[in-house]
């Protein structure tokens, strides 16, 4: 198991990331290639945000009037991968983050509530996000905790798309540094 601090920190970059960026209009342009899709990061509008986020509590059996506060990881989990197939990533990384936050434990088959289950495994999809916007030190971090947790161990990614991303982050070594850990070392969230 991943120690908390580590799980509050990938949520508080990915929260710091996320939040300075205005939420109507494109965002710079990512160079993310996919074997069959070229990926760019937008920032969809409050509107059609909004009514995917309404979609998704749909879809997880959840009530629109339901507070932020009180959603459940797999809400987070569902959310973000919507926002990431939409393009946008820096909503994406929030989602994700908080999913990390309330559950930070990866698992394929993760069971949600009822019968329903779902292949849950975050990191890797928080390292795409992250790639998207270019921001590769925190790709590179996000990348390194889903290979400690396992996650492509667990057979639900495709090889391809790991390599590929772990190419498109290793040629950007250059870009590494520290992941926005300055903002955080004396935060009221670290224990």
């Amino acid at each position: 198991m991943i120690p908390d601090l580590k799980c509050r920190l990938v949520f508080l970059f990915g929260v710091a990331l996320a939040l300075p960026v205005g939420a109507i209009g494109n965002s710079a342009n990512s160079d993310h290639v996919s074997d069959s899709q070229t990926w760019q990061s937008t920032s969809l509008v409050p509107a059609a945000a909004d009514a995917l986020r309404r979609k998704v509590l749909v879809q997880c059996g959840l009530e629109s009037t339901t507070t932020n506060n009180l959603l459940p990881w797999y809400f987070h989990f569902e959310y973000g991968q919507a926002l990431l197939e939409a393009g946008d990533a820096r909503r994406a990384i929030v989602e994700l983050s908080k999913s990390i936050d309330l559950r930070p434990e990866p698992r394929a088959r993760k069971r949600t509530y009822g019968m329903w289950f779902l292949d849950y495994l975050p990191y890797f999809q928080l390292a795409e996000a992250h790639a998207m916007l270019s921001n590769w030190p925190c790709a590179e971090h996000a990348m390194q905790l889903s290979q400690s947790t396992g996650e492509a161990a667990l057979g639900r990614i495709e090889l391809q798309r790991i390599r590929a991303l772990q190419e498109r982050i290793d040629s950007h070594a250059v870009d590494f540094g520290a992941c926005n850990l300055r903002d955080y070392r004396n935060s009221t969230h670290a224990e």
